[in-house]
């Protein structure tokens, strides 16, 4: 709402009923703001009607009283000379009255100037405070960027690791199951060889008995097949041993694998919560930065009745 003529005569009336000096401060103070061109016009106004209330009528003598004096004579002239002098001390006492409200305008002025450049001054602080919070938020805000990025690239670090070792685990998988089909190629080969010389222990007991002139060839056949089960019963056991120690080394290396992925997946689990909150945490600072950035923008300045600015 716009302030009226009427508040500030009203105001200015309050503050000379009070005792106080009824200045441009202290009538902006009473209306609670306001143009100070305003102000100023009806405070003029307000003041002109102070001093015609105070100042008594001195209207200069008809022009038939004039006329008068001349025939009335010395005693007329003496009183013309009392009217003069009662007017040259009334306009002695209007010259003063005027000098001392333009000295009470000049301090009002002082004043005003003293309070416009303490607003200017904490004007200047806010503006200086806001724009070292923006040096700082914008600080802030390219340090998460980086930290963003840096926990990206972690990210995507841990991701290839934890691909590369369910690799490594399906590797070993199939290395366990070709050892086990080849142990288990193995060991029916030499049951086929074992029943095979068998056989042939069979045949040459069986000729021995029948053919005795061949006992010491056949004999000696005999003490080879042995000597061979024995030689193919201790590769075999070896063999056994060897693959036993195979599997248990693959079955702990498939452990240990299993035991890498799963910290590895544990690891990417914190990662991705990390690079969640670090994600909340700019978008918080991109709404804070968009509010100072609005909050620093200039105000449009507010214009009177007649589409003009008013001042601040």
């Amino acid at each position: 709402m716009a302030l009226t003529k009427d508040q500030i005569l009203q105001a200015a009336d309050q503050l000379a009923a009070a005792g106080t000096t009824p200045t441009l401060a202290a009538v902006r103070a009473a209306v609670g703001g306001g143009s100070y061109t305003t102000i100023n016009e009806a405070l003029k106004e307000w003041k002109a009607k102070q001093q015609a209330a105070v100042m008594p009528l001195r209207e200069p003598a008809p022009e038939g009283i004039s006329k008068r004096l001349d025939e009335v004579g010395a005693e007329v002239w003496a009183i013309a000379l009392e009217l003069a002098n009662a007017r040259l001390t009334s306009e002695r006492e209007a010259l003063e009255t005027t000098r001392q409200q333009l000295e009470t305008a000049q301090q009002e002025a002082t004043e005003l100037a003293d309070q416009l450049s303490a607003e200017l001054e904490a004007l200047q602080a806010q503006h200086l405070q806001a724009t070292q919070d923006l040096q700082t938020a914008s600080t802030t805000l390219e340090t998460l960027r980086q930290e963003n990025a840096t926990l990206s690239r972690q990210l995507a670090t841990t991701e290839a690791r934890a691909e590369e070792t369910t690799k490594r685990a399906d590797d070993l998988k199939a290395e366990l199951q070709h050892a086990h089909a080849a142990h288990t190629e193995q060991r029916q080969r030499h049951t086929n060889e074992v029943q095979a010389l068998q056989a042939s222990l069979t045949s040459t007991s069986e000729t021995l008995k029948t053919q005795t002139a061949e006992a010491v060839r056949l004999q000696a056949q005999l003490d080879q097949a042995q000597a061979q089960i024995a030689n193919l019963q201790q590769q075999q056991q070896a063999q056994q041993e060897r693959h036993a120690n195979e599997t248990r080394h693959l079955n702990e290396r498939l452990t240990q694998a299993q035991t890498e992925r799963e910290q590895t997946q544990q690891a990417a689990s914190v990662t991705r919560e990390d690079a969640a909150g670090m994600r909340g945490e700019l978008e918080a600072l991109r709404i804070q930065n968009a509010a100072l950035l609005a909050t620093l923008a200039p105000a449009a300045p507010a214009k009177d009745s007649k589409g003009k600015n008013k001042p601040a």
